[in-house]
């Protein structure tokens, strides 16, 4: 631990309208704070100490004042033990709350394996929920404004009055109520998707003053590459299939069911017959296997699927 008075040792270093001869006031008051270490941030703890000693001085005024009234009843002889037990309780929990912010941030790290997912209720008020191959760092003090760490794929439902801030993909994201989706792994890309409420992002290498809004229906695609941000609608509920289910074709060609078909079951599907690409396609699909997806797709376009292992292919 750092004794007191070696924190004030280098005197330049000092705002010159700090009293040097503090030492001396804490002694005289019976104030020791030799147990405590204030090496994190030394210039807000010496603030509070100048407020303490202009509080004491202040003190001594108004003991000479009730003198000039009564010169024979020592009143500070009584107030001033009371007086400095207060000033230093006070002093002693701010420190105390001071070195729990400035504390490095501990995290849990949770990696979901390929083929898994996992759902995390971090309080009544906050719920994430992680696809296969994801890695998420979250701190272990939730009360603390600390930073969420998200590589790949998550969707959140935030309504709380605490800021929550998630970085994923080189960009930032903050809410206090929104229903969201973020998926860093997505094309070399990074979507994310509003469903419900209102979400704040910002790319953190430019100005602050480029921050943007997501609400409900928006979606974001971030370029790394060229760091290029486009914002648009999203109809198309089925990139959340994964989180509920749910797959649902709404009159969409061959060639976009091949590619929602392909994120969620994990395998390449292509269509290799150019008279079937463009077919449109209407079916929904509550937690169904492929099986059921690919014999809809056989009996709605008479068609052949084959596979090699590796992938699906529709003729």
């Amino acid at each position: 631990m750092k004794k007191l008075h070696n924190i004030f040792k280098n005197k330049k270093k000092v705002n010159k309208d700090f009293d040097p001869d503090i030492d001396k006031i804490l002694t005289d008051h019976n104030l020791n704070y030799s147990d405590i270490d204030f090496e994190n941030k030394d210039s807000d703890v010496l603030k509070s100490y100048r407020n303490l000693n202009s509080q004491i001085n202040k003190n001594s005024n108004y003991f000479k004042n009730l003198r000039s009234f009564i010169p024979f009843f020592n009143y500070k002889a009584i107030l001033k033990p009371a007086y400095t037990i207060v000033l230093t309780t006070i002093v002693i929990f701010a420190v105390i709350e001071f070195k729990k912010i400035n504390k490095d941030v501990e995290y849990v790290e949770i990696t979901v394996d390929k083929g898994e997912k996992i759902t995390l209720h971090l309080n009544d008020n906050f719920t994430i929920w992680l696809n296969s191959e994801t890695t998420i760092k979250i701190p272990m003090e939730l009360k603390r404004n600390a930073k969420i760490f998200l590589d790949g794929e998550a969707y959140f439902e935030v309504n709380q009055d605490k800021k929550v801030t998630i970085i994923s993909g080189g960009i930032t994201f903050e809410t206090k109520d929104c229903d969201f989706h973020i998926n860093s792994k997505f094309n070399n890309e990074l979507v994310a998707h509003v469903k419900e409420g209102s979400l704040d992002f910002y790319n953190p290498d430019f100005p602050k003053s480029t921050k943007l809004s997501l609400s409900n229906g928006d979606k974001a695609l971030f370029n790394p590459i060229v760091n290029f941000i486009a914002v648009e609608k999203e109809n198309d509920t089925n990139y959340l299939a994964w989180h509920t289910g749910l797959l649902d074709f709404d009159n969409i060609s061959l060639n976009e069911v091949s590619e929602i078909i392909s994120c969620y079951f994990d395998i390449p599907v292509q269509v290799a017959n150019p008279d079937l690409q463009y077919k449109k396609f209407t079916a929904s699909f509550k937690d169904a296997d492929i099986d059921k997806i690919l014999e809809k797709l056989q009996l709605s376009f008479n068609c052949e699927i084959s596979g090699d292992g590796s992938k699906l292919v529709i003729n």
